[in-house]
């Protein structure tokens, strides 16, 4: 028998241990990762806000459509897949089902034939309303473990890691697509 035992077969031992037990709580080791972080982040937010979205009768992209809508303005279906980030199919699949629920008007752009311009109907800006005050709740309660200090520096991080964009292979800031 051997005493020397290489990491890499320690470590192995203990993953396989602690794999076999049932152990409450997020696996340390991943709690190390910001990838796996900010994926169970998005899962507990996700989990909070979409019942109270489905209540009013809309998903997180179709909230997130009729924000940007109501905040800029009328705005080209083109515009609104690239400000949101989604294809042009994922994006007319949304704006059929918005205009299904009667939330948003789709009509020619007069300077474009081709384009069609959205906007916001009275019932969409009222569901709208309704919307944010669900997303907000949601919001607060997934946050609830923060102190208000603590929120709002994660926010402000979060936003400057957004507003930084996408960094190419080279470690260079890439363009954004969508700016």
């Amino acid at each position: 028998m051997s005493l020397i035992v290489s990491i890499a077969d320690y470590q192995l031992s203990c993953y396989t241990e602690t794999m076999s037990e049932n152990i409450p709580g997020p696996p340390v080791v991943l709690m190390e990762r910001l990838s796996f972080l900010l994926k169970r982040t998005y899962a507990l937010l996700e989990a909070t806000i979409e019942p109270g979205l489905a209540r009013l009768g809309v998903n997180g992209r179709e909230f997130g459509a009729l924000t940007l809508l109501e905040a800029e303005g009328p705005a080209s279906q083109q515009r609104l897949a690239g400000r949101i980030g989604v294809d042009r199919t994922t994006m007319v699949a949304l704006i059929d089902a918005l205009e299904e629920k009667r939330l948003v008007n789709r009509h020619r752009d007069p300077s474009n034939r081709r384009a069609y311009v959205l906007e916001v109907t009275a019932a969409g800006r009222k569901r709208l309303r309704d919307a944010l005050k669900a997303v907000e709740l949601a919001e607060q309660q997934a946050l609830a473990p923060l102190s208000a200090a603590e929120s709002a520096t994660l926010t402000r991080v979060l936003q400057r890691l957004v507003q930084a964009g996408p960094v190419d292979s080279s470690g260079d800031q890439a363009t954004a697509a969508t700016s």
